[in-house]
């Protein structure tokens, strides 16, 4: 039997210096202003998009192109240990691999910080609200927002809910000019590049099981999103990755972002928000309170939220479940405290002003109109 000799596997370079430095740029100290004014506002905007215009150019989802790509690597990894134990030098094909893959993983983990990491710990959005600071929502200023969101949504309908298909290329012809008004509104530095509405052949499918409705790759910067999104689903949900997009990493602040861009538009995208601001005020509502607040809804507004239930119906709960448990556990390690429950903080931000009075002015808007 041949004997195993380590100091034959082949070199790995770089193997200790790729952790150390992700271990610094993941874990290093930095003031939230130095990475507001140095990363957000400087270096990420034109990071975002030099990438967003490469990915852009891809008809297919670069993510697609990386997970094929990744599982390649592993299985040349697998027969590298197989040919490896047969030739009597499994240790040396194991030590080789590990290197390989600590190296591998601080170069991945190196870049997420350099391209998309860095915004969660930027400065909260609520600084650049009136006071300083968000509201906290109660039972009746959540019923007051359910019952405003309907009278505009029951104005909206007819023309925000067509005949025809209501495209996401449609959806981003007519959300660019928004997204920048409402990013100018709230301080925040306009999108540089609009990313290309994509979908991943591969993620859809845990998508629809998971509950999941869009996503940015945050190592290309392009927009993934969900293809079975109803049309009155789709302005916000592409507003959303928009606002990650443009450096909103806080899953609440792409939200609220998100929401004032559609105020900002026309009745597709401010009817596609105010079904977003009912299902989140109803959501957070006493039971009692929830069903007296939906029971007031506008028929046909209350058909459309229904037709979303239904949709949402092919989700499978165990997926679900194990998937949001991954996501809370990939936020908190991003210094995002209250993992995945920070999606709820949306309606505090959009309760404040001047978000809260988009919903009061469009309104007037089309009374005066």
């Amino acid at each position: 039997m041949a004997k195993t000799n380590l100091s034959s596997a082949e070199p790995v370079r770089w193997w200790i210096v790729a952790p150390v430095v992700a271990l610094v740029l993941a874990f290093a100290p930095a003031p939230t202003w130095v990475v507001e004014e140095f990363y957000s506002r400087d270096f990420y905007p034109f990071l975002q998009s030099a990438l967003t215009a490469v990915s852009n150019v891809l008809p297919i989802a670069f993510l697609d192109l990386m997970i094929v790509a990744a599982a390649l690597l592993v299985g040349y990894r697998i027969v590298r240990l197989f040919m490896g134990a047969r030739g009597g030098s499994l240790l040396d094909v194991l030590w080789e691999s590990a290197r390989r893959t600590i190296r591998l993983v601080g170069v991945v983990v190196s870049l997420f910080v350099l391209t998309w990491g860095c915004n969660y710990r930027r400065q909260p959005l609520e600084t650049t609200l009136a006071g300083g600071q968000a509201v906290r929502p109660t039972a009746e200023s959540l019923d007051v927002a359910i019952a405003d969101a309907n009278a505009l949504a029951a104005s909206l309908r007819a023309t925000a809910v067509p005949h025809g298909e209501l495209t996401y290329e449609d959806v981003a012809t007519q959300l660019e000019e928004p997204m920048n008004a409402a990013l100018t509104e709230l301080n925040r530095m306009p999108l540089k590049r609009p990313g290309r509405p994509k979908y991943s052949v591969i993620v859809t499918p845990f998508f629809t099981w998971a509950g999941v409705n869009g996503m940015i790759n945050p190592l290309a910067l392009e927009s993934i999103v969900h293809p079975d999104l109803l049309p009155f689903e789709r302005p916000f949900v592409l507003a959303h990755e928009w606002a990650h997009l443009a450096g909103q990493a806080d899953e609440a602040e792409a939200s609220a972002v998100g929401w004032l861009a559609c105020m900002n538009g026309g009745s597709p995208l401010a009817y596609s928000a105010s079904l977003y601001l009912i299902m989140e005020a109803a959501a957070a509502l006493p039971a009692d309170v929830q069903r007296r607040a939906l029971s007031r809804l506008d028929v046909g507004v209350r058909g459309d939220l229904d037709a979303i239930s239904h949709r949402m119906q092919k989700e499978n709960p165990e997926v679900a479940r194990n998937a949001s448990l991954v996501y809370d556990q990939y936020l908190r390690a991003n210094r995002v405290s209250d993992g995945t429950a920070s999606y709820r903080r949306a309606l505090s931000l959009i309760l404040s002003e001047p978000l809260r009075t988009a919903l009061s002015e469009y309104r007037s808007r089309r009374r005066a109109n």
